[in-house]
């Protein structure tokens, strides 16, 4: 019994308006040859359960009008991927790559707006944004040290905790990049005043506070998130 290939059912459309040339007909082959059927245009009226549209990016200036008309959009790598391993083609709104297929993240810290981009972005490639402590997540992305699941991310899980930089970077990039330039300083967020301590003392410590992320106040505000004394009050 001949086995059904990957891509069986779908309708995928492509247009060379919205392909890189050098990848035309790499994607031409691949969606042939994994059972689609195959258009070579654009239809942003083909928004059905089986239609599918491989664009360059989610930068391209048909991306919006393609998303807002309902239609499911691929990018070039994930067609590539999905083809090569025999998978059928993601059903959400856009796929990228799957650069975090299988990957489990959690965002701490950031408003409802913030939220939203970062699970398109996760999501974009392939990973799964999750809203409760797991302790089998593999990242934990945070505004500050200030995030409710900074503390049980950094003392229960002990995964790497990184900043929305390395989210966009990954993005960027289409791969998992490495956490090192990302990691969460001990004091961002903070905003710490220092008092009653020598001059030359103070200095050091507004450079220390500086190279670990934090903010320093000569003045004691409402703003400020702690302070530092010798003086007992």
């Amino acid at each position: 019994m001949l086995k059904t290939k990957a891509f069986h059912g779908a309708n995928v459309f492509m247009s060379r308006n919205l392909v890189p040339p050098e990848v035309f007909d790499a994607l031409h082959d691949a969606v042939k040859n994994s059972g689609a059927q195959l258009h070579l245009c654009c239809d942003p009226s083909r928004n059905g359960p089986n239609d599918y549209h491989v664009i360059s990016s989610s930068k391209h200036e048909k991306f919006d009008d393609l998303k807002s008309k309902g239609c499911k959009l691929l990018g070039p790598r994930c067609v590539l991927l999905c083809a090569k391993g025999g998978r059928p083609l993601p059903k959400q709104g856009f796929t990228c790559c799957l650069a975090m297929d299988g990957v489990k993240v959690l965002a701490s810290g950031f408003d409802a707006e913030e939220k939203v981009k970062i699970e398109e972005l996760v999501a974009e490639m392939g990973g799964l944004l999750h809203t409760k402590s797991s302790l089998d997540l593999n990242f934990v992305i945070v505004k500050n040290v200030l995030a409710s699941k900074y503390k049980w991310a950094l003392n229960t899980l002990k995964k790497p905790i990184v900043t929305y930089e390395w989210l966009k970077q990954c993005s960027d990039e289409h791969r998992v990049v490495p956490q090192e330039s990302y990691k969460v300083l001990p004091f961002s967020g903070l905003k710490i005043c220092v008092t009653g301590i020598p001059a030359d003392i103070r200095k050091e410590m507004e450079k220390l506070i500086l190279q670990n992320g934090g903010k320093y106040s000569a003045e004691l505000t409402k703003k400020c998130t702690h302070l530092i004394s010798e003086i007992s009050f």
